[in-house]
């Protein structure tokens, strides 16, 4: 089980966390969560204990340490408020706030302002592991292990409960999927490209620690080439993140790459769509790495759908098919179904699916109806029965009769070289009459909203095309990258 994970490497000299000042072994690793773990009180009740730390050592000896306790862990993101932060806290029984010296203000002032009054630990005072070490404390599985704020798109953030039985199937079926041994990929070495307090952080490391990978959390501050350099320097094989790399990879894949690149052999993209061709242009340019998406959300501990350890040529735009024990049906106006091309709402059932929103039994009846996790995105099944995304359906707009989806429109925009970044949202110019708008970050200072408007006419239906486009320096993003989407009412 997850748990018990980091303790079955104990005594083990290998790499566990790159790209630090110095190389953290697994060794390293498990005594660092043992000195915490030996600190944290026994309780008959499993308490919470939040994690405020940036990626990587400290967090996963933070993170093991609090599961190996029997205690709930709560990863909260770096990046937010310090308001922002008192409301999660206040949300949960949190007991104890884990975090550094570095973010003590911030974590101070967060606990002030909270309805809570948890303890505050430093990772920098604690004290040397003297035996007898701790054994790992007995929990039920199936009982809440994490807590995570839904990232959401609008709204308040929900607290997702997700047990140990949830987090470990989805481990176990990333792991059968990646498909190591029929690529005899050598030396597997992650890149992570999104935060280790996300569900998709979270699920990688997990990953890396059953098999015992090494692991270069790189989220912050990313960069193509922070992650070309570290391919040179640490032979990475494997990069899981947001689907920025493969866009700044195609833009580039015709320029001279300065570095030693040939360790790299797989692409992972989650949480929003990839441009559509992108990953076909990609499979040509880097013949020896293989791309591709898969699919969940958070609820989903995350994963609902995957390719299974290859992906054919012209399944490039699907997400993969189905876990093997998730039950993946789409829901349309005449009931659900699995048939072939008939597009509606993803809903999920399986061991992945969690065990509901913390405190919040209205908003978990609402996402939980009959068995069934709605999703809110809108796919369909192919012929053989790989999974593809539409959108989300609270998005989608009515645009002269026609069903438009912005995240349709988006991954278009993200491949025209005029645009950096972009979010697309629906307005009226008079009551009832709803159009396409879209708020774009310009590549470059030349770049006007004419331009960009010439080159959706030659890429997308007239009823997909922006009919307004805002030049804008920023968008505003959740915690966890995704665009925050806000009700937009402007009028022309």
């Amino acid at each position: 089980m997850i748990r018990d994970a980091l303790l079955a490497r104990w005594n083990q000299d290998l790499p566990a966390v790159l790209g630090e000042e110095h190389p953290v072994t697994y060794a390293q690793l498990a005594e660092r969560a043992a000195a915490l773990q030996a600190v944290l009180p026994r309780e008959k009740d499993r308490p919470v204990a939040a994690i405020l730390l940036a990626d990587g050592s400290d967090f996963l000896c933070a993170l093991f340490a609090i599961v190996q306790a029997g205690w709930i862990a709560f990863p909260l993101s770096v990046h937010l408020t310090a308001g922002e932060l008192s409301d999660l806290l206040g949300r949960a029984p949190v007991q104890t706030v884990i975090t550094c010296e570095a973010l003590g203000p911030l974590c101070q002032k967060a606990v002030e302002g909270s309805a809570s009054t948890p303890q505050i630990r430093y990772m920098e005072t604690l004290p040397p592991l003297s035996p007898p070490w701790p054994d790992i404390q007995a929990a039920d599985p199936n009982a809440p292990m994490l807590l995570l704020a839904s990232s959401g798109t609008t709204g308040r953030a929900k607290l997702v409960q997700l047990s140990e039985a949830n987090v470990s199937f989805n481990v176990n079926a990333y792991l059968r999927h990646m498909g190591y041994e029929k690529y005899q990929d050598p030396a597997v070495r992650y890149a992570l490209g999104t935060p280790l307090c996300s569900i998709y952080g979270l699920l990688v490391s997990f990953s890396c620690v059953v098999r015992g990978f090494p692991l270069f959390p790189m989220a912050q501050g990313f960069t193509l080439d922070t992650l070309y350099r570290a391919a040179q320097e640490h032979g990475i094989s494997h990069y899981d993140g947001g689907t920025l790399v493969a866009v700044l990879m195609d833009r580039t894949r015709n320029h001279p790459i300065p570095y030693d690149i040939s360790s790299l052999r797989y692409f992972g993209f989650g949480g929003s769509k990839v441009p559509d061709g992108t990953l076909e242009r990609l499979s040509t340019a880097f013949p020896s790495i293989r791309f591709w998406s898969g699919y969940g959300m958070t609820e989903a501990s995350p994963l609902i759908a995957q390719p299974f350890r290859s992906l054919p040529p012209d399944k490039l735009g699907s997400v993969g098919v189905p876990l093997p024990g998730v039950k993946v049906c789409l829901e349309t106006q005449a009931g659900r179904t699995s048939e072939p091309n008939r597009p509606g709402e993803i809903v999920a059932q399986g061991p992945n699916v969690m065990l509901g929103y913390y405190g919040d039994e209205a908003a978990t009846q609402e996402i939980l109806r009959d068995g069934w996790l709605h999703t809110g995105d809108i796919g369909y099944f192919d012929n053989d029965g790989y999974l593809y995304i539409y959108g989300r359906k609270k998005n989608m707009l009515l645009v002269r009769g026609f069903n438009v989806y912005p995240e349709e429109v988006e991954t278009c925009l993200q491949s025209c070289p005029l645009v950096t970044d972009c979010m697309v949202y629906g307005f009226e110019d008079q009551p009832g009459t709803e159009w396409v708008g879209a708020d774009v970050v310009a590549a470059t200072a030349e770049v006007t909203p004419a331009s960009i408007q010439h080159w959706c006419a030659t890429h997308l239906a007239d009823y997909k095309c922006p009919r307004r486009i805002r030049l804008v320096e920023k968008l505003e993003k959740t915690a966890t990258g995704k665009i925050r989407r806000a009700q937009e009412d402007a009028q022309l």
